[in-house]
């Protein structure tokens, strides 16, 4: 089991999940369109592209941020929050939607004068290579410019890893026919095994742009808390849950609370989530699941 194991014999405390955005890859309000959700005046319609980050003080009491994927609105992200930190970056998978935001990390190099991790699968570290060859090639930049400091960390045989008090479990899922991660995240105790009480919203599974779920994924996703999951529109799509679909797999899962992400402009907040079966809510930019 890879990665940084909990610190001291504490636990993880006040751990909050906030969704950083929960719009498709246009995001919402979409360039040039007219229609009623891009000109609705409820801000819960108002969709940065899709990432969250998890808050907590870890098992020694020092505060953590970790981030799940890290969109081009980062930035935006990160300043309506206050984030001020980044302790790891663990990534769904590399489409530009998710992790072309990658460079604006480098202002938490600055705060904490430390490189940040980036857990991802090895196909999608590729990806991250050659899209930010500057980044992860940097003696090869004419000028020695203001980069991110990274270090990758590959993700081998979908096996759980620990970061500072936390246990992802990488959940297989399938984006059309591409492969991608969804995470099954857990406080563990100083031997890395799950506490019997979970702090906040844990446990949490954050499983995005999903078109299905393979057989060997059900069990990874049972006992959750806290269901974070993929639901772009009405009508059918090749690589993402439709609203019947996204209900439907909820249901099957079963979690405490489930709140879908990743909506297009075809979402009216206010029309879809009263709708929705009791313990479903549409997720909005800013919700912190605490």
């Amino acid at each position: 089991m890879g990665g940084t194991s909990s610190d001291g014999c504490g636990k993880v405390r006040e751990l909050v999940c906030t969704l950083l955005g929960t719009g498709t890859s246009s995001g919402i309000p979409v360039i040039g369109c007219a229609c009623a959700v891009c000109r609705s005046d409820d801000p819960r319609d108002r969709r940065l592209r899709c990432g969250a980050c998890l808050r907590f003080l870890d098992p020694s009491g020092t505060p953590r941020a970790i981030l799940l994927d890290v969109p081009p609105d980062h930035r935006e992200q990160a300043l309506r929050i206050g984030l001020d930190r980044c302790d790891a970056i663990v990534v769904t998978h590399d489409h530009v939607d998710h992790v072309w935001g990658l460079d604006e990390v480098r202002r938490y190099n600055v705060l904490m004068a430390a490189p940040i991790e980036v857990w991802a699968s090895r196909e999608s570290l590729d990806g991250l290579r050659r899209a930010y060859r500057h980044v992860f090639e940097r003696t090869s930049n004419v000028n020695d410019s203001f980069v991110a400091d990274l270090i990758a960390q590959p993700i081998d045989d979908h096996r759980p890893f620990l970061l500072h008090g936390l246990r992802f479990t990488p959940v297989p899922l399938l984006h059309g026919r591409l492969p991608i991660l969804g995470f099954r995240i857990e406080a563990v105790d100083a031997a890395g095994e799950p506490l019997s009480e979970q702090p906040g919203p844990l446990p949490l599974a954050y499983c995005t742009d999903c078109s299905a779920i393979p057989p060997q994924s059900w069990p990874l996703l049972r006992g959750l808390r806290t269901l974070v999951l993929d639901l772009l529109r009405y009508r059918r799509h090749p690589t993402h849950f439709t609203a019947d679909e996204a209900i439907a797999a909820a249901t099957e899962i079963a979690a405490d609370r489930t709140v879908f992400i990743h909506m297009t402009h075809d979402i009216r907040h206010a029309e879809l989530d009263e709708r929705l079966p009791p313990g479903m809510s549409l997720g909005y930019d800013g919700l912190a699941l605490g």
